[in-house]
């Protein structure tokens, strides 16, 4: 557990109230059961800073960037190792403020020596205290990676802060607010309190995630001058009460349980307000971590498995296994070789034509061809026998020939057809 051990304040002499961040007075004790990060995340979390730049990005989300999509939780891990998500947020923000040099920012950790550039001459009007990182030949990098996180978180700030003054933010504010009501995403949710010192506030988007805070305003007197009103020192503590489904319930729970009428409407209203929007937030999450999870295992099998090239398969078909589709294929094999015959005999009636002209021109040739021919056959009458013959067998040879090349022709159609059913 994280034990909170408060410095004693110091009495003040001047008339005016002073206003302090009690966290800033406020020492982590944390056990040995809390890791580093957990105890920082426990101190950034405490910090009313931090939930101001969650607004910020949240009311200014489309004059940023629309491709800057961090949750809540990124960006607080971001502040505590300095990593790539924290790099992008400034970047992104810093492009933003003139002059833009975007090769610079690009380049590695230059946005780094960018960015104290840039605060160095806005610093005394956009935050408290001394800056504690200054531009020097580049050893302000390593200079911002060794700070606290609650120091980057003050440099984030006032970064936010600074862009509030560009011409741009400005403008999108007044059109927001020439349209007759501001846009509700400008200001955080009050759902009530005590009435006196502590507060809840309700804060969220679909990007970031919904959180829960509360407000405690403290007022200390001077032990020297308690008759005085004016030596008051206000104190102030922004904390982080829940940040998920189940820490929205407990709040609700607890606070629904007080004596106090007042706490017990403000748990009421978390329960009916709140939590209905977290648990569809926590919905969606859940189904594109699901979603990515799947894209994940099916990336890594396909990686571990060779690739392997096959063949697409042929579209069959069905069979069928009728008469009636059989004689259709029967009739259909017959008519395409009663339609190849038919065109033979077109073919040879066309030739035979063709040939009857030049039958008259060579009647001639055929006379004295035939007196030739009976001259052999005188001269040699013996020979004539064989010869019929051979012609005769030749004759038969090809019709047999035709007759078979036709029952063929037919049995290979019939045989494709089948193979293509």
């Amino acid at each position: 557990m994280v034990t909170l051990r408060q410095r004693p304040t110091v009495a003040t002499t001047e008339p005016e109230p002073v206003l302090e961040n009690c966290a800033d007075d406020l020492t982590i004790l944390s056990d040995d059961g809390d890791s580093p990060s957990d105890a920082a995340v426990k101190h950034l979390r405490r910090r009313w800073e931090l939930a101001s730049v969650l607004n910020f990005l949240n009311v200014f989300r489309t004059l940023i960037s629309d491709k800057l999509k961090l949750t809540a939780e990124e960006i607080e891990m971001g502040l505590i190792n300095s990593d790539a998500k924290n790099a992008q947020l400034h970047i992104a923000l810093l492009k933003g403020i003139p002059p833009v040099n975007n090769k610079s920012l690009e380049d590695g950790d230059a946005w780094i020596t960018t960015l104290c550039k840039k605060l160095d001459p806005w610093w005394p009007l956009i935050a408290n205290g001394e800056i504690p990182v200054t531009a020097n030949k580049g050893e302000e990098i390593s200079g911002y990676k060794g700070l606290e996180p609650t120091d980057r978180l003050q440099f984030l700030k006032a970064l936010c802060e600074l862009r509030t003054q560009q011409d741009d933010a400005r403008k999108y504010i007044q059109d927001n607010a020439n349209e007759g009501a501001l846009n509700p995403s400008f200001g955080k949710r009050k759902l009530g309190g005590d009435g006196k010192k502590t507060f809840y506030w309700f804060d969220g988007d679909d990007i970031m995630g919904y959180r829960l805070y509360k407000e405690v305003n403290e007022t200390s007197k001077s032990a020297k001058a308690r008759k005085n009103v004016s030596s008051d020192t206000s104190c102030f503590c922004w904390e982080t009460e829940a940040t998920n489904l189940d820490e929205f319930r407990r709040v609700a729970r607890e606070l629904s349980s007080s004596k106090p009428s007042s706490l017990a409407a403000v748990g009421a209203m978390i329960e009916t307000d709140a939590i209905p929007v977290v648990e569809k937030y926590h919905k969606k999450e859940r189904a594109i971590k699901r979603k990515m999870k799947q894209e994940k295992v099916v990336s890594v099998n396909i990686s571990q498995r060779p690739i392997r090239f096959t063949r697409s398969c042929r579209n069959r078909k069905p069979a069928t296994y009728t008469f009636d589709e059989y004689d259709k294929m029967i009739t259909d094999a017959v008519e395409d070789t009663d339609d190849t015959d038919r065109d033979d005999e077109e073919r040879t009636e066309q030739q035979s034509v063709s040939l009857l002209g030049s039958d008259d021109i060579s009647e001639d040739k055929k006379m004295k061809s035939t007196e030739d021919v009976l001259k052999t056959e005188k001269e040699a009458p013996h020979s004539d026998n064989g010869d019929v013959k051979e012609i005769e067998k030749s004759k038969e040879d090809s019709e047999g020939k035709i007759e078979f090349g036709a029952k063929n022709r037919l049995r290979q159609r019939v045989t494709r057809n089948s193979a293509l059913c």
